[in-house]
């Protein structure tokens, strides 16, 4: 098994189970006694909504959703010295302006703020619930892009230290979430591609929520709905099974907990 990695991304296509499967997977550390957080952004724009950032235990794991002002407010407070500054700048209209309308500055901030927590405590695993698709591409290039506009200053050496914790394959892995749907399949592949294309870390592809595993000793006791599927899925999981990092059965559990306790017997393999 892998040594841990300190910062794990799930992404994937919206509806693809990869929350409970990141919840699921931050349990799996947290229960091998590592120092572990389940991490979520609030929101994606300053104004968009405001709360606060969120660093909680909920249901035996840590939670952590990030607040886009508050790590903003956080990133100039640092570099200034100063709270009340910071905060009258993150409230100005230009500030609010230059984050919203350039891709990928919010990225920039929550990643700056990962990095720092991890920074703060050296034993700490952070299991990011990324945005979806197409999101998480502008996420990973994100830092390159401010790399190239920001060519000296404060700016780019922390971008310079993004690149470097993001691009270690040591520090950083990235799981793609994918169905056993030839849809889902590709669009996983087409992900994967784009980020491999950003990243020389580990980006590897698992396959959730499949039924055949469940059910292929009983196929001739199944409705024909059921059995269609199964074959179904059961022909792509077989055609493209090098190219999966684990596929997992679907759960029959009817709440969260038991679903990610049906899934916790697998995840060792995504470490």
């Amino acid at each position: 098994m892998d040594k841990p990695r300190r910062l794990y991304i799930f992404t994937g296509k919206g509806g693809v189970g990869k929350t409970t499967l990141a919840k699921a997977f931050t349990r799996c550390l947290t229960q091998r006694d590592l120092e572990v957080a389940y991490v979520t952004f609030q929101n994606q724009s300053l104004g968009e909504r405001h709360g606060a950032t969120r660093d909680v235990k909920l249901n035996g794991i840590r939670e952590i959703e990030l607040d886009l002002e508050d790590a903003a407010r956080g990133y100039i407070e640092k570099k200034l010295g100063s709270k009340l500054i910071a905060s009258w700048i993150v409230k100005t209209p230009f500030f609010r302006a230059l984050v919203n309308m350039m891709p990928g500055f919010s990225y920039l901030i929550f990643l700056g703020k990962m990095l720092q927590l991890g920074a703060d405590d050296p034993r700490l695993i952070l299991v990011l619930d990324a945005p979806a698709s197409g999101h998480a591409l502008t996420m990973i290039e994100s830092t390159t892009n401010f790399q190239q506009i920001f060519e000296s200053g404060a700016i780019f050496e922390d971008t310079m230290k993004m690149l470097g914790r993001l691009n270690d394959p040591e520090y950083t892995k990235i799981h793609v979430v994918s169905l056993p749907s030839l849809m889902s399949w590709q669009e996983a592949q087409e992900l994967r591609s784009g980020l491999v294309q950003r990243t020389p870390v580990a980006v590897e592809i698992t396959v959730n929520n499949c039924l055949y595993p469940l059910v292929e000793g009983n196929l001739d006791e199944l409705p024909a709905s059921l059995r269609e599927k199964a074959l179904y899925e059961q022909q792509i999981v077989s055609e493209h099974r090098e190219q999966m990092r684990c596929v997992l059965p679907h759960s029959l559990g009817r709440d969260a907990a038991s679903i990610e306790a049906d899934l916790l017997g697998a995840l060792p393999n995504l470490i």
